[in-house]
């Protein structure tokens, strides 16, 4: 059935919503799961939209060095991120592989699934509807819309 997953995470609680259906679907088979976090770079976001987390880069062509500094600092985080994500997961002995990209999620989320040849990607949706969907766009839309595989959505909870 399933033997490669691809759990897109954003750093929130809300994303890692999705996880214990991961797990559920695992049991006692083998396949692996990968872990990927999209960076929206500040110039690829709509106008008005502010995604759970954002990670501006600075575009100023005078300070390079400054914007290489601040992608590299955002990368090691949502690495060590998914890293303790990956942990948790191999306790239960579930195989991972964890990337980082940079860009709209939609699109790094899709092409990242056709990388890894996978059967499901399976994400939370924080459900925004009306004006909000409309502002902030809809990344699982997106990824529904133009998934190469299925999707699994988890509606997230409210706490």
């Amino acid at each position: 059935m399933y033997r490669n997953i691809v759990a897109p995470l954003d750093g929130s609680e809300v994303a890692e919503q999705a996880l214990p259906y991961v797990k559920d679907l695992i049991q006692n088979r083998t396949l692996k799961v990968h872990l990927i976090s999209v960076a929206p770079l500040a110039a690829s976001m709509p106008t008005g939209a502010a995604p759970v987390r954002m990670y501006p880069l600075v575009m100023s062509r005078n300070d390079l060095e400054l914007h290489a500094q601040e992608r590299e600092r955002i990368e090691t985080e949502l690495t060590n991120y998914l890293h303790s994500i990956a942990l948790d997961l191999a306790h239960g002995n579930i195989s991972t592989q964890i990337e980082v990209r940079f860009g709209e999620p939609a699109e790094e989320i899709i092409a990242f699934a056709q990388d890894v040849k996978a059967d499901l990607i399976a994400m939370c949706t924080h459900g925004r509807t009306g004006l909000a969907r409309w502002a902030y766009g809809s990344v699982a839309e997106k990824v529904v819309r133009h998934a190469h595989c299925p999707v699994l959505l988890v509606r997230a909870r409210q706490k």
